[in-house]
């Protein structure tokens, strides 16, 4: 069995660029929480047909972002199973004229999209708690002047969701969070 790292941190461009397509981010987001599966458990979690996802996967594991797992028998049927290369995948950013922001801007367009398409599903279903503790249905975007210290308690909170959020196993519902952090460029002085 091979040994499964704890971190993969994506520096390749070729790797972001596979990321940037939903249907792929979908994969490697939900991927690690499951451990090996097979397609059609993947398919089930997604709320997508299997078929759907078989080219995905092919250009995920082509781009070591996904691996073979081996197979099982089920019902007399060999069935392949997948799991994601870490636990956790991050990216690496990496700035000026030979970065990456080509690819990293890509991958959080896409994870926005979802984003929003999640949000949109959710509200119009009517389904999710909307108020007090078990809140389930959240926009929010917050604005502030935050000094180094108020920055890096923005960083502990978006790390402790982050701890939170990658939970092993299949208890429960299925949720996604979005998150973006961006400083705003300085206000021009007035003339």
């Amino acid at each position: 069995m091979t040994r499964q790292i704890d971190n993969c941190i994506i520096r390749s461009k070729r790797q972001m660029r596979a990321l940037a397509a939903p249907a792929r981010q979908e994969i490697v987001d939900v991927l690690p929480r499951m451990g090996a599966v097979s397609v059609a458990e993947l398919a089930s979690a997604l709320g997508k047909p299997a078929d759907s996802l078989y080219f995905h996967l092919r250009i995920l594991k082509k781009a070591g972002l996904v691996r073979s797992a081996g197979f099982r028998l089920v019902q007399g049927r060999r069935e392949v199973l997948f799991r994601a290369v870490a636990p956790e995948l991050s990216l690496h950013y990496a700035f000026g004229r030979n970065g990456n922001a080509k690819e990293i801007n890509a991958i959080i367009a896409s994870m926005l999209r979802l984003g929003i398409r999640d949000f949109r599903n959710s509200f119009k279903a009517a389904e999710a708690s909307i108020s007090g503790p078990h809140r389930e249905l959240w926009a929010l975007r917050k604005t502030a002047w935050l000094s180094h210290g108020q920055i890096a308690e923005v960083n502990r909170s978006i790390h402790k969701l982050n701890r939170e959020m990658a939970t092993v196993g299949r208890h429960g519902r299925l949720y996604a969070v979005t998150v973006v952090l961006t400083p705003l460029p300085p206000p021009r002085p007035r003339r």
